[in-house]
């Protein structure tokens, strides 16, 4: 988890939030308990990319997300988040989900790697 202290600022004058990128794999019983597919436990074989952005005291209105294929920028009146993505993704096929209860938004992004056929 990235956190910063409310010293790091943008020039906009707004905080960059705490965030945390993980990765997810769809894993079949297949994969678990025969080993017959090509997956394994590394970042190479996880299709999708999840990023927790924490945005504390914000409303589900007052954010704004906007995803590219490698770039990611989520704000609020408060927070400013300007994010290179570690991979290239889908934005088209991305979701975004608010977690009132733990001011948090969740996105999921589909990876679009080079070689993902590999991993299939």
């Amino acid at each position: 988890m990235v956190d910063f202290s409310p010293a790091m600022r943008f020039s906009t004058g707004r905080l960059q939030p705490s965030y945390e990128i993980l990765y997810k794999q769809n894993v079949s019983a297949e994969d678990m308990f025969l080993a017959l597919g090509n997956k394994n436990a590394s970042t190479a074989s996880c299709e999708t990319m999840l990023i927790k952005v924490k945005l504390k005291d914000a409303k589900f209105s007052d954010v704004v997300l906007d995803v590219t294929k490698d770039f990611l920028d989520c704000h609020t009146p408060k927070f400013k988040l300007a994010l290179h993505l570690p991979h290239p993704v889908e934005s088209e096929r991305g979701k975004a989900q608010w977690q009132a209860s733990e001011e948090t938004l969740y996105v999921t992004l589909p990876m679009c790697r080079e070689y993902d056929f590999i991993n299939q």
